[in-house]
């Protein structure tokens, strides 16, 4: 006698499968038949229809169709069954998986570089000290005969007395004016730089107040800049970069070599310190 065709193996084992997942929804009680009669009466008549459809079931698993299938079944997984996995939706989830996260790396420390905007080359020059000011005030009006510089006092006063902080006032004839505030501290008397304000060579203004022309109010801004990207600058560093305006409004611009910008017809008032060249490049602030 000639085995079934597969297509009729397949239905059985479908309608065995389907039968099977239908009576997962019995009572659970129903479903231990150790303790059918102590846990419910199948007087029910709901009852009696799952034990009869429970019956069907048993029954219709022990049938030759039934087991033939499942002979035939077992028979073709020996033989080509090799690569089938039991459990196709779980590899589908294995490989949903997002790939695990590397294990944490050991911290490395890294030399801090300084974000200073200000010139490297004069390091080795000693700090300046508070009671040093008078002298380097001298030696530098006598080194730059277009600049100069002076300690502010808001009146005439005869007191020689060095204030903290102390405001000075630097100028470069026909092109500013600027107040510097400086100051020290009781443990260390170097001199570093606070705050500068830049103002036309002709205004007549307090240091704590602004200028009138929106150039120097930007160089104001610029001079603020440089002094956050360094807030220790000492006074000579700084007066480095002062004398770097004294040309202002005939520089050109490194980027766009235009003395003054396309935009707002602002001059180079930006400074960017080069350190193969050691000097200021100007540019303006919209390059």
């Amino acid at each position: 006698m000639s085995p079934p065709p597969v297509e009729s193996q397949v239905q059985v084992l479908t309608d065995l499968y389907n039968s099977i997942q239908n009576a997962r929804h019995f009572p659970r009680d129903l479903l231990k038949t150790a303790t059918v009669s102590n846990a419910l009466p199948l007087t029910s008549p709901s009852l009696s229809l799952y034990s009869q459809q429970l019956k069907d079931i048993a029954q219709n698993l022990r049938s030759d169709a039934v087991q033939t299938a499942l002979r035939a079944a077992q028979d073709s997984a020996k033989a080509d069954g090799k690569n089938i996995t039991n459990n196709v939706r779980r590899e589908n989830r294995k490989r949903r998986r997002p790939p695990s996260p590397e294990s944490p790396q050991p911290y490395t420390a890294t030399e801090q570089q300084s974000s200073s905007l200000f010139s490297s080359s004069k390091d080795d020059v000693a700090p300046l000290k508070s009671q040093e000011l008078i002298e380097y005030i001298r030696q530098f009006n006598k080194e730059h005969s277009s600049c100069k510089l002076g300690i502010w006092q808001a009146t005439r006063s005869s007191s020689k007395d060095l204030k903290n902080p102390a405001i000075l006032r630097f100028s470069i004839k026909d092109v500013l004016t600027t107040y510097l505030t400086v100051s020290y501290t009781a443990d260390d008397p170097t001199l570093s730089v606070e705050s500068v304000t830049a103002f036309g060579p002709r205004e007549r203004k307090l240091p704590h107040s602004q200028s009138e022309y929106s150039v120097y109010r930007t160089l104001s801004q610029e001079f603020g800049r440089m002094i956050h990207s360094d807030p220790q600058v000492g006074l000579q560093r700084f007066m480095t970069l002062l004398c770097s305006y004294e040309n202002m409004f005939t520089m050109r611009c490194e980027k766009c070599q235009r003395v003054l910008c396309a935009e707002g017809h602002v001059a180079a008032v930006q400074r960017v310190w080069n350190e193969n060249k050691e000097y200021w490049e100007a540019r303006h602030v919209s390059c």
